[in-house]
């Protein structure tokens, strides 16, 4: 098995910068791959973080994966990239900084894989056309995904907000994994009859195209401290675990939750106006270090008020009954900023 030229025997494991681009200050763009290659055979499985900068600490559980696998206790390859995007990981930004060219992607690393077009842009289906973002996507889906049996790829929440669930595509074995993982709540946004199958975007919508089962785990948020980042890798590096044993990988238990809900509709609210939000939510309420919060169509979950006039301008409601998977805590919000959204109960149900 070869990685940048380089062979990796069984039972060893590697570290490899695979590079992107020349930048204006002369140094190299890459993109960093950990490669633990077990002592039997098996799947390869692909763990990836960072595609969002802000997103930053899914690296943890990337990292505990990485340091804690021993080689020799693994049947198959394990693909891990802790930062996809290296430049908006520098930046704690969602999207490439700077972009020096963002008429053509807007320098989102989630929505531009596999990193070539299939339609002519301006007329343009040249190989080189290319924003430096898409090239990252390119590298990554040749040099990681495209040799992966199976795939996870994790996300989260901006600072300021939090996140649980667990979102899939159609494939039949990712909707296994999806249940396999264990966060508690699983999110189908393609079981909708309206939607189209195979329709979410990313590593694993183009992971889908291949035929490679893939999963994207949601969970955390940044800057609710240390105790909350740290549950979140622990919910992170036992899902992997689960995932490992579940495809034959190591051997051991799978750990899932007594009940895990399963749902389909996921309405989003927003904050209408700027202001100062007071919320009534906690980071911890979407399920994280504590049961997931079950909220009631019309429940007062947060206002904002003015912080010039010093009036309330809205109070900000539950708009169904369900579980809360995300949700914002007290702070600054510009208007049309999301505040927190809902597992809808209806046409849901617990998988146990």
């Amino acid at each position: 098995m070869k990685f940048c030229g380089d062979e990796l025997e069984p039972g060893s494991r590697g570290f490899y910068r695979l590079k992107v681009a020349t930048m204006l200050d002369g140094s190299e763009l890459t993109i960093p791959l950990h490669v633990v290659r077990g002592e039997g055979e098996g799947p390869t499985l692909g763990i990836m973080s960072g595609v969002h900068g802000t997103e930053y600490y899914q690296n943890r559980i990337i990292r505990r994966i990485v340091n804690e696998i021993v080689p020799d206790e693994v049947s198959g390859t394990i693909l891990a990239v802790p930062v996809a995007n290296p430049l908006a990981f520098s930046h704690v930004s969602r999207q490439s900084p700077r972009p020096p060219e963002e008429t053509v992607d807007f320098a989102n690393l989630n929505r531009v894989f596999p990193g070539r077009r299939d339609r002519p842009l301006f007329g343009s289906m040249i190989t080189t056309d290319v924003s430096l973002t898409m090239r990252m996507a390119a590298m990554l889906s040749d040099e990681v995904i495209g040799r992966c049996d199976y795939l996870l790829d994790f996300h989260g929440q901006m600072p300021g907000m939090a996140l649980k669930k667990m979102l899939y595509n159609a494939h039949e074995d990712s909707s296994e994994l999806a249940k396999v993982f264990g966060l508690g709540i699983i999110h189908d946004p393609i079981g909708d009859s309206s939607s189209s199958k195979g329709a979410l975007s990313g590593s694993t919508g183009y992971a889908e195209k291949l035929g490679i089962p893939g999963v994207t785990p949601e969970v955390g948020g940044g800057g609710h401290g240390e105790g909350f980042e740290a549950e979140c890798e622990r919910l992170g590096v036992q899902g992997v675990r689960n995932v490992m044993a579940h495809i034959g990988m190591v051997d051991g238990k799978v750990v899932l939750p007594d009940r895990q809900l399963y749902f389909r509709r996921a309405p989003h609210v927003r904050a209408t106006c700027g202001g100062y939000l007071v919320s009534y939510m906690e980071a911890k309420d979407v399920g994280i270090g504590r049961p997931t919060r079950e909220v009631e169509e019309g429940e007062v979950l947060a206002r904002v008020y003015s912080p010039y006039t010093l009036e309330e301008m809205e109070e900000i409601n539950a708009p169904v009954d369900g579980l809360l998977y995300a949700c914002r805590v007290s702070g600054l919000v510009e208007a049309q900023s999301e505040v927190l959204a809902v597992a809808d109960f209806e046409d849901s149900k617990w998988i146990e």
